[in-house]
């Protein structure tokens, strides 16, 4: 049963106290993969202490990450034991190492649940929150507001959608990667289908990568825990800026299947072939439709081949989408950020998915 707060608000030395800011964030990060250059101590024996910390947790009645009012509290042990989890499938062994290297940092239980907290709101908001920032989660006025952060990015990111749509459209030969239907305006004339408008999906959200790694911004802390986590280069987090626009982060989807993975309710998990992936979902409901789409095996290829050069999707980013769809579900986080989206939503007057004309409240102020 989910646990859920009584009280009515929290308090500014309260959060002062428990929420880790961006520098220290980074700062946990670096002195966490010093830790990890230990190579007398196995991976394997992180883990297992990892385990050990995290099946305490599981048993105090302090492990509670407390939310806005009327939210339920999340479970800091289930967001542990769900970033340990999927590390491995994510990032490889270097990502479950980092991963198990910060749990065991950790001795006490307030660090624990501020660990948990700081990857609740740095890693799994973002990807779930699109323009929304981490400080939305709890308080004050340092980081732009929701209108801020939206208009600055719009006129830059209608160019560069088109630009993206039409690439991508290319590679992929006019064709949705999941289901095959056709993009209407490019469909044979002895095909019958329906007019299909396909949709152009960025792996990484936009709201992701827009702001890069030197950046004075939340998004810095967001991508120090992404580096180390998604087994990502260096060199991919300085550019994802520009690679969030880039084919390699896209491909065309039917709006259908476009909904439920940029929902992060369907993901794709790569085979042991190049380039081949697995449709997979989430949970225990039925995501996607039709349910033949389910477990479809895929193979991205350059359909525009020898024309131009496009990217196949980057499966680092593939493996990456995957993980926070497994880690957003087997933690609760999904539920709490989907009632929080709902505070938002009501907020702007029930206008899902859209930016009202006057900044949304923060959600510490709901009652």
């Amino acid at each position: 049963m989910p646990h859920s707060r009584n009280a009515s608000g929290i308090s500014e030395s309260d959060l002062s106290e428990t929420i880790s800011e961006p520098e220290s964030v980074i700062s946990f990060n670096e002195n966490v993969y010093l830790t990890m250059q230990n190579t007398v101590i196995s991976t394997a024996i992180y883990v297992g202490q990892a385990r050990q910390i995290i099946e305490q947790l599981a048993t105090n009645q302090d492990r509670w990450i407390t939310t806005p009012p009327g939210v339920h509290d999340v479970d800091a042990s289930r967001i542990l034991d769900a970033m340990l989890s999927n590390a491995h499938r994510t990032g490889g062994e270097s990502s479950e190492r980092y991963t198990a290297c910060a749990i065991c940092a950790c001795k006490e239980i307030h660090e624990q649940v501020n660990l948990a907290r700081t990857w609740f709101m740095y890693l799994l908001w973002p990807f779930t929150a699109r323009t929304y920032q981490s400080s939305d989660l709890v308080s004050g006025d340092a980081t732009p507001t929701i209108n801020n952060t939206y208009d600055s990015l719009v006129s830059a990111s209608r160019e560069r959608s088109s630009r993206f749509r039409t690439d991508v459209n290319r590679r992929d030969g006019y064709r949705c990667v999941v289901s095959g239907l056709w993009d209407g305006a490019h469909r044979p004339a002895d095909v019958d289908q329906g007019w299909v408008t396909l949709v152009g999906t960025r792996i990484l959200k936009r709201a992701v990568g827009v702001f890069t790694m030197d950046r004075t911004h939340n998004a810095a802390a967001t991508w120090n825990i992404i580096w180390r986590y998604s087994g990502m280069s260096e060199e991919n987090i300085q550019n994802m800026e520009r690679l969030v626009d880039d084919p390699s982060n896209g491909m065309m989807l039917h709006h259908a299947v476009h909904h439920v993975f940029d929902k992060l309710n369907v993901y794709l998990e790569q085979t042991e072939r190049e380039n081949e992936y697995i449709v997979k979902e989430v949970g225990d409901r039925l995501w996607i439709h039709p349910r033949e789409l389910l477990g479809k095996t895929i193979t991205f290829r350059n359909h525009d081949a020898p024309t131009r050069d496009l990217p196949l999707p980057n499966p680092h980013f593939i493996a990456l989408h995957a993980g926070i769809s497994r880690i957003l579900h087997m933690s609760g986080a999904s539920e709490v950020f989907a009632q929080i989206l709902d505070k938002y939503d009501e907020a702007a007057g029930g206008c899902k998915d859209s930016i009202s004309s006057t900044p949304r409240p923060r959600l510490q102020n709901f009652k």
